[in-house]
């Protein structure tokens, strides 16, 4: 049984859909035969790297989009995406029809409709699994043999015939309370500060760091840590950041392996986003046994569990709770949230899961699909007007 897991974004941006990526790998290399194919970064065993046009190219800075549209950046974005992902999937093709592979396992709805559209190019045909990270429901997924979810309202919604359950998880190996850390040191922050911290991309749009800074701004006793990559808003985050918090906000970008080391300096994690389709970055500050705030959404209390859940579209919501909840309270959610992650989320647990589910579609069987009979028709119906269209006008030679 061979896998491919394809990942355009690796190598370009960091986010919980990388490491997700990424950490999957991983995990099952050595009880599986598993190829990590992936868009930047460095190639090494079982690990392939496709050339493509990445996202943040400088030849997409040139996109042309409507004038005057108030949603110029967020059109060009997600233009700059879009090619990210179709320009990595043809350049997949080549490699996977040497591969030989039994399962592909597609990341992007982008990579996974190419992708399906070409199966009938390979000598054996793999089954195709899209890892839904986008919560799209089940009328709008992308053409696939199946489909991973990874909460359980996000189940009832998908499609039931392809659809199975595996969360994402954390490595609790790396991620655990009592991780050594220099981070306060390292960065000036005092000793006996309250640091909370919130990890994710600096915007506005999405993560909204800008309304955390602001909600932490009343509060002179917190020390505000911000840890991410940069985007088209991080430069007016960070300037709102300076102007009302000043020395207390830090502002830091981090390689995932040295994240466990920032948690393990807060005394609290809060994400501003008004929704999460997961989340990975919640049940990592669990492991590390920090109390999680976050927004109050069906899909965040199914997946926390165990947390504060505020109404983040409220100004004043977030200052209030972290104003008025007593410090031994805080202690004490971050160990229920703690049996949460051990409980729930250990990827050791979660590895055993991906085998069978591996196993199961591997085995399953596959078969091209043939065109109906309105397909069919509307096939000689089309042909017909050619003809007819050809007799009347001419026809080039």
């Amino acid at each position: 049984m061979k896998i491919a897991l394809l990942c355009s974004g690796l190598g370009h941006v960091v986010r919980g859909h990388e490491v997700f990526a990424q950490e999957l790998f991983e995990l099952l290399r050595g009880a599986v035969d598993i190829t990590l194919i992936k868009g930047g970064g460095a190639a090494g065993a079982n690990q392939w790297v496709v050339a493509n046009v990445p996202r943040n190219s400088p030849l997409l800075d040139h996109i042309h989009v409507p004038r005057h549209s108030r949603w110029a950046d967020a059109l060009r974005e997600q233009e700059r995406v879009r090619i990210e992902y179709e320009s990595f999937a043809y350049a997949t093709i080549g490699p996977l029809l040497q591969g030989g592979f039994d399962v592909l396992h597609c990341l992007e709805q982008e990579v996974c409709t190419v992708l399906y559209a070409n199966r009938h190019l390979f000598r054996q045909v793999p089954k195709i699994v899209f890892a839904n990270g986008g919560a799209i429901p089940g009328p709008d997924l992308p053409p696939c043999d199946f489909v991973q979810e990874h909460t359980a309202r996000n189940l009832q919604f998908s499609d039931r015939r392809k659809a199975f359950l595996i969360s994402h998880g954390v490595d609790l190996q790396r991620f655990h309370p009592g991780t050594p850390t220099s981070f306060r040191a390292r960065h000036g922050i005092a000793e006996e500060a309250f640091v909370a911290i919130s990890v994710g991309t600096i915007d506005i749009n999405h993560k909204r760091m800008d309304y955390v800074i602001r909600e932490v701004a009343p509060l002179q006793h917190i020390h505000l840590v911000i840890v991410g990559q940069e985007s088209r808003e991080t430069p007016g985050v960070m300037a709102l950041g300076e102007h009302l918090l000043g020395q207390r906000v830090t502002f830091t970008k981090l390689p995932h392996a040295d994240l466990p080391q920032a948690l393990a300096a807060a005394d609290v994690f809060v994400l501003g986003s008004l929704f999460e389709t997961f989340g990975i970055v919640y049940i990592e500050a669990m492991a590390m046994g920090l109390p999680v705030i976050c927004t109050d959404h069906i899909n965040q209390r199914q997946i926390v569990r165990q947390g504060m859940f505020v109404n983040m579209a409220q100004p004043g919501a977030l200052t209030r709770v972290l104003r008025d909840t007593p410090h031994a309270a805080w202690a004490e959610l971050g160990q229920r949230g703690l049996a949460v992650a051990r409980e729930n989320y250990d990827l050791q647990v979660l590895k055993q899961q991906y085998l069978q589910q591996y196993r199961r579609i591997a085995a399953s069987p596959t078969q091209l699909p043939e065109p109906g009979l309105t397909k069919r028709l509307g096939c000689h119906a089309r042909h017909a007007w050619r003809t007819m269209r050809n007799r009347v006008r001419g026809r080039a030679q």
